[in-house]
Parts: C-alpha cells; sequence; structure tokens
C-alpha cells in the first residue's frame, strides 16, 4: 500500500518550536514554495500517495526528521485508498486558490449583485460573466461579496475561485482547479491539464463556477502586438473560448479592466458584459460615513463629485480622513481635503480612467500622513506586484540604509504590526492566505514613486537573496521543484537591469527551450520566461539590454514555445523579428534556420504553396553559407511539404537527395521522411526508420521527437494488414504523456487523429466521430489549417 506524507504533523511541530515556514524552509534547504506544497499536503498524490523516487525528496525527508527531531517513520504513514462508495457529487466547499481581499467598508452595488443573481440562477444560462472596469473600481470587492453571498446559500457543486493578480501562471491555475473539480482522483491521461479541466467540466452534470480574478495580467494591453484584451496564454484563451461555447452546466466569473476580445464574437449569447460605473453619490457618501467622516450633507455630496465616483479614491479618501485628519482642526481638514482632490495625473492612470486621477491626490495626502516606517515600507512592498512575504521584508530592513530606508533595523515582529495596521487602512491587503502582502497596482504604482532607490536596487536584494540559497545549498535545476525558484530569481534579476545575467540563467541554469520545451515539456513556464526578454512581450522588440545574438536566440525560443503551445500568429511573428536581426548581422545560416522555421508554421497553418515558397529561400540560404546541415534540413522539409501538395515522387527524391548529402535522418528529417513512408505504404521502412531514430532521440532526451516518433509508429501498427491495435493504443498512450506535460498542440491533434482511427477500426464509430469533432475544433481555434483538413478528410471517409 502506499505512503501518505503526514503533512498535519509537521505543521504540529514547526509550530510547537516556534518556527515560521520562511525559517524551517531555509534550514531545509529548500523555496518557501516549495515548503508549503509540504506542508499543505499537495505532495500527496492521490493514486500514488507519497513517492520518494526523487532524490529531492528522501534529502527533504531527513532533513525534516532532523530539524523537527521526528522518526522518518513518524513521517510516513500507511495511504488508505479512497472508499469507492463515497458519493463525490456532494459536499462541495469552496476553493479558494488566493484569498480575495474583503474591503473594510462595502456599501452600495445591489445592483451588480442582483445582475450576477439573475445570471447565476437563469433557466437560460449565459456560461461567461465578464465584470469589466477601471482599475479601482471595485471589481475584485464585488467579486468577493458574491462569493460570500453564494457560499452561506450552500451551493450544490464547486466554486472555485483564482486570482491572477497574487500568480499570474497559467499552469498553476490549470493545475489546482483540476485537482479540485477531480476531487483529488487520478484522471486518465486524455491531455495538458487544462484540456483534462475542460473534458473535466464538459462531462459534469452540476453546475460549477469558476472565478478568474484580474485577466487583465494575463491579457495584451494593445502594446505587444497581439490585440487589446486578448488573452496572451493560448491554452487560457481556448479554455475560455469554449467556456462561451458550453462547458457542460458550469460558468465562469472574470474580472478585468479589458475587454475579452476573444470572446466578443459570444456577446449576447455565451458572454454577459457588464461594464461597472461609477458609484451612486449615496453610496460614495455612505462610504465616507463608514470611515469616520462626519461632516454635512452638502460638504459629503461635494467630496463625492471631486472623487468622482471612483470606488478605491472614495475609501482612500474615507480612510484618509477617518485614520488621520477627523481629530484636527475643520480648516486644517478643509485645506488638506483640498490638496489632495486637486487634479492630479498619470500616465497609465489617465489612459485607464480620468476618474482614478482623483486617487493620486488623495495617496499623496496619505503619504504626508503616514509615519516614516508605514510609507517606506508601502513603497518596498509596491515594487512586488504578486506580494512579497516577511521574510524578505526583514532582509530589506537588514541592507545598507539607503536600501532599507525606514525599515532599518526593524525586526519581523514590528514589520508584521506595521503590515496589519496598512491592511486595516485599506492601503494593502494580505494575499495567499496570509502567507504575504500586496499593494492595490494604483496605491502601488504612486508609493514606488516615493522610493529614494530606484525598484533595480530592491530586486536586486530579492536576486542576490535567492542566488545564495540556491548556491549554498548547491541546487540543480534537475529538481522539479526548483523550477519556480530559477525563474522567480530570472525575474528579479531582469528588473534589476541585469538583462545579460537574466538571461544566463534561462540558457544556461534553465537550458533554453532544448532542456524547458523539448526535454520537460515546460512550454507555458518557456513562453512566460522567454516573453520577458521583449518589451511588451512584443517579438518586434526585443530587450534592448540584450546582446544582438542574446535577443535573436531568446526571440527564436519565444517562437518555438508559442507554435508548441497553437498560437502559430506569434510564432510567426517572432520568427520574422529573428530574421530581421540576422538579416543585420549578415548571418546567412541563421537566415536558412529562420526561414526553415518559418516555412514549418506556415505548413501546419495549412499555407503549403507559401511555406515551399520560404522553404526554398532557406535552402538558397543555406547553400551561400556553405552549411551542409542547414541545407539538409531545408530539402528534408521541402520533401515533405511537397508530398502535402500530392507530389510524392518529388518528396521522394527529395529525401533521397538529403540522405546522399548527409546520410540516413535522424530527428525531424526522420519524422518527416517517416510519415511519407507511411503514406505511401512502405510500412516496414517506416517502422525501421523510426525505431532506430527513436532509440538515438531518447538517449537525447528530447521528448518531444520521442512522442512524435510514437504516434507515427501507432499510425504505422494501425496501417498494416493485420492493424494491431494493442500496439498502436501503446504507442497512443505513449505519445498522450507528453501531451499532458507539455501541452504541444501538433501532438495533442496526431493523438487524436490516431484514437479515432484505433476508434473505427475497432468498431466505434460515434466515438470515432466525437474524436474527429474535436480535432477539427482544437485544429480551428488554433489555425491549425493542415490538421483541419486532414481532420476533414478523416471525417468525410468514415
Amino acid at each position: 500500500m502506499p505512503s501518505r506524507f503526514n503533512h498535519e504533523l509537521v505543521t504540529r511541530a514547526r509550530l510547537d518550536l516556534n518556527l515560521t515556514q520562511e525559517q524551517l524552509a531555509l534550514a531545509l534547504g529548500v523555496d518557501v514554495r516549495t515548503y508549503r506544497r509540504y506542508e499543505s499536503g499537495d505532495v500527496n498524490d492521490p493514486s500514488e500517495g507519497f513517492s520518494l523516487r526523487h532524490a529531492s525528496r528522501r534529502r527533504i525527508l531527513i532533513r525534516l526528521s532532523q530539524e523537527l527531531g521526528l522518526a522518518e517513520s513518524e513521517l510516513l504513514s500507511e495511504a488508505h485508498p479512497a472508499r469507492p462508495d463515497l458519493d463525490v457529487t456532494s459536499s462541495w466547499v469552496a476553493r479558494f486558490a488566493h484569498a480575495f481581499p474583503r474591503p473594510p467598508h462595502f456599501v452600495g452595488r445591489e445592483d451588480v449583485l442582483a445582475t450576477l443573481d439573475a445570471w447565476w440562477q437563469a433557466s437560460e444560462r449565459t456560461p461567461v460573466f465578464a465584470l469589466v472596469g477601471v482599475g479601482g473600481s471595485g471589481k475584485t470587492s464585488i467579486a468577493e461579496r458574491w462569493l460570500a453571498s453564494l457560499e452561506q446559500s450552500g451551493p450544490c457543486a464547486g466554486i472555485f475561485a483564482y486570482s491572477f493578480y497574487d500568480d499570474e501562471r497559467v499552469e498553476s491555475f490549470a493545475e489546482q482547479a483540476l485537482h479540485y473539480f477531480s476531487r483529488a482522483r487520478a484522471l486518465a491521461t486524455t491531455g495538458d491539464a487544462l484540456t483534462q479541466l475542460q473534458d473535466l467540466l464538459q462531462q459534469s452534470p452540476q453546475s460549477h463556477l469558476l472565478v478568474l480574478d484580474g485577466l487583465e495580467v494575463v491579457q495584451g494591453n494593445g502594446e505587444d502586438g497581439s490585440g487589446f484584451g486578448r488573452i496572451t496564454d493560448p491554452a487560457l484563451r481556448r479554455l475560455l473560448r469554449c467556456a462561451a461555447r458550453g462547458l457542460g452546466f458550469s460558468r465562469f466569473l472574470i474580472t478585468t479592466r479589458f475587454d475579452p476580445s476573444d470572446l466578443a464574437e459570444w456577446q449576447g449569447a455565451g458572454l454577459q458584459r457588464l461594464k461597472l460605473e461609477a458609484l451612486s453619490p449615496a453610496d460614495a457618501a455612505s462610504i465616507l460615513k463608514e470611515w469616520g467622516l462626519r461632516a454635512e450633507p452638502a460638504v459629503l455630496q461635494e467630496l463625492v463629485e471631486r472623487c468622482g465616483g471612483h470606488a478605491l479614491s472614495v475609501s482612500m479618501l474615507g480612510s484618509l480622513v477617518g485614520s488621520f485628519l477627523a481629530s484636527g482642526p475643520g480648516e486644517a481638514i478643509q485645506r488638506e481635503l483640498e490638496r489632495a482632490l486637486q487634479p492630479s495625473s498619470l500616465e497609465s492612470a489617465s489612459r485607464d480612467d480620468p476618474r482614478a486621477r482623483r486617487l493620486l491626490g488623495v495617496l499623496g495626502a496619505y503619504a504626508r500622513a503616514l509615519a516614516p516606517l508605514e510609507r517606506d515600507l508601502l513603497s518596498r512592498l509596491a515594487v512586488f506586484p504578486a506580494g512579497v512575504d516577511v521574510g524578505l521584508l526583514e532582509y530589506i530592513a537588514q541592507a545598507e540604509p539607503a536600501l532599507a530606508g525606514a525599515l532599518a533595523g526593524v525586526g519581523s515582529s514590528e514589520l508584521v504590526r506595521s503590515l496589519l495596521r496598512l491592511e486595516r487602512l485599506g492601503l494593502a491587503y494580505s494575499s495567499n492566505h496570509g502567507e504575504s502582502y500586496a499593494a492595490h497596482p494604483f496605491v502601488a504604482e504612486y508609493f514606488q514613486s516615493l522610493l529614494a532607490v530606484a525598484p533595480a536596487a530592491i530586486h536586486s536584494l530579492e536576486s542576490e537573496r535567492l542566488g545564495a540559497r540556491l548556491d549554498q545549498h548547491h541546487a540543480s535545476v534537475a529538481e522539479p521543484e526548483l523550477l519556480d525558484v530559477y525563474e522567480q530569481l530570472l525575474f528579479h534579476t531582469l528588473r534589476a537591469g541585469e538583462a545579460e545575467q537574466a538571461a544566463q540563467i534561462y540558457l544556461r541554469k534553465l537550458g533554453g527551450f532544448p532542456e524547458l520545451g523539448l526535454r520537460r515539456g515546460a512550454m507555458s513556464q518557456g513562453a512566460r520566461i522567454a516573453r520577458q526578454f521583449a518589451e511588451g512581450g512584443d517579438p518586434a522588440r526585443p530587450h534592448p539590454g540584450l546582446s544582438a545574438p542574446r535577443r535573436a536566440r531568446l526571440i527564436y525560443d519565444l517562437g518555438l514555445y508559442s507554435g508548441a503551445l497553437g498560437d502559430l500568429s506569434i510564432a510567426a511573428r517572432c520568427y520574422q523579428s529573428f530574421l530581421e536581426l540576422m538579416g543585420k548581422a549578415g548571418n546567412l545560416e541563421g537566415q536558412a534556420t529562420g526561414l526553415r522555421t518559418l516555412a514549418y508554421t506556415l505548413r501546419l497553418s495549412g499555407a503549403l504553396t507559401e511555406a515551399l515558397d520560404l522553404v526554398d529561400s532557406s535552402i538558397a540560404c543555406a547553400e551561400r553559407a556553405d552549411s551542409v546541415a542547414e541545407r539538409v534540413r531545408g530539402i528534408a522539409l521541402q520533401a515533405r511539404i511537397l508530398h502535402d501538395l500530392g507530389r510524392a515522387d518529388a518528396a521522394r527524391e527529395a529525401f533521397e537527395r538529403a540522405r546522399s548529402l548527409e546520410g540516413a535522418p535522424f530527428g525531424r528529417r526522420a519524422l518527416w521522411e517517416a510519415e511519407h513512408l507511411i503514406e505511401c505504404f512502405e510500412f516496414e521502412r517506416a517502422v525501421a526508420l523510426l525505431e532506430d531514430a527513436r532509440a538515438g532521440m531518447s538517449e537525447l532526451s528530447w521528448q518531444g521527437h520521442v512522442a512524435h516518433s510514437r504516434a507515427l509508429l501507432g499510425f504505422a501498427s494501425l496501417a498494416r494488414e493485420p492493424a494491431d491495435l494493442a500496439v498502436a493504443r501503446g504507442h497512443l498512450e505513449a505519445a498522450r504523456r507528453w501531451v499532458t506535460r507539455s501541452g504541444e498542440v501538433e501532438m495533442a491533434l496526431r493523438c487524436l487523429e490516431l484514437e479515432a482511427c484505433i476508434a473505427h477500426a475497432n468498431g466505434r464509430v460515434q466515438v470515432a466521430e466525437d474524436l474527429v469533432a474535436r480535432g477539427r475544433e482544437l485544429a480551428e481555434n488554433c489555425s491549425f489549417g493542415w490538421f483541419s483538413a486532414r481532420f476533414a478528410r478523416l471525417g468525410a471517409k468514415r
């Protein structure tokens, strides 16, 4: 029977020893996020329990035993399987992946709450509700209040709430949501986490609710060339588009500053959108009274009008007056209010909404009223949008005086007291269930401007702290838990102004695309990291602090990740930018690579003639560069495209020409030629080629290519006489494991096609038709025209 990690015992032991999570994590030699997975029990797999296959887990177990004075046998217990008779459709408890900040005073918004109630209770249900409003208009507060009332009414199904303000990682959202809605049961390997979540919701007979707060964090702002409001992560974009069409009985509530342009075509059908208006004068006046402002109705009315009904401005004004000015002379209060409410400007705020500019004057008055420790604490907190733990603030307090400011020499207990006071004032809030603290984006933007040092210097401190921890424990990125730590280190190094050093972390420590993408399948994480090196995420604007070769490499990698995730338009823009950089450098070999990769991308989109022209240009560049390797790769892709165009004999000649130049094919060359052989009914040659190439690719841990070879071997097993369904299914399951890990769209489509063929060969016609329909839908959503045509032909045959 599998073992279970006793996380409850660890928590009790840590508290008995009066240790913080940060202190124990440091003693164990791991980052806090990794330690929290142990204390929360997330390391216990629903089906396998606590596995000790990884050396890092064994090491952590030993250190925990030593640090807490517990026997290893106490830390591990026997895991009992889930009861088969347990009704998993009842007793749902709402899951907040992040605690939504509760406003000190919530007044009004009855019309918005009533609209949300009507949306939820309607018999003809609209799957997606978008609450759209400027920053500081109260979107999160409304969502929090509505969810609280929904919980009290006893929902019959699951509620999962996630904040992208606290964690912008889409893969984190996917994993936590999947774990929640699956009731921690083991799932069949049918695709990446978001695809599995989509399938789970589609099949559920219950009306689940998913709340995505702060979606604008993962939306385009109009500066990156991808379109205003467009969701940057392709997998999340597909999930929400599927949600708008209908995912079973489940519904989504999203809050965002930007209209979700990806869902615009479902407006009035699958999407209900509510533009959040300003507070009514009566509600705004009530908030001021709740904060303790006592004044004549006419004075209150004037203040409300001058705030413009902007929710955060009204709340901050009430907090300021109630906490600092109410006890002073009336004339002093009036002067301070006049000063606070003078029109001000801040570029990003003025783009967002003119009403939000009023907030800046109020925050200026607040900055003058706060004690130096609170003001400097808030200004340093503001450097970290997703929040910061007390350990880092204490580390800053121990830095040189210029960096520490009024925090110099202050201990953790006093820092916590000050943070709690800022929270009571409505200037900060605890995030990640009290483990860190953050400020509202507008508040953070203003107080960060008060820093006496550049924000880069603060990021440099965190970079230094993370680097020292990794160096001290000789941490290797080979341990999966450390990928997030290295990403944090890279982020802070980049924000510290060390772009070249950040690039080295990505290329050397994380291994770039060959390691993160091809071997690990961490496509979403790789794309997020590579996007950091482009201004505004725009491939045409690589980071100016990078050398030309580094710019080209990072933009090229971003194209590889984007293509793998199904965003062919962004991938094409990346390769075009790469080609411009190679052209300026006069690098013919690099131009040959860029032209060939762009040709492959256009081939997937279905633009075969344009792809053939590009690959011809790639071969010409390779010949001028006298690069045999680039020339051979170009000829192999040329052969594959010729086959796509129905010119099988010309394709055969091209493959032979490539062999004459560089011998037996390997890598993608082998895959392209094997696919050609299968479709020409030369199964024995195809299988021999694939098996030989697969052995070499496995040695190199090129898992993406290995999965591709398994899919092709599955097709070959089906096409033989007689068809070997068992072998084909084995290859399908092996290829699916890669899709689960990576979310690679091309491989997901290949697996759907292979599964449909297996189902039909097995006489399961309806299943085959459903799989073909799913494949066409995915291909069309991602503009994979080549696969759209294949599924159309497959459907016609059936």
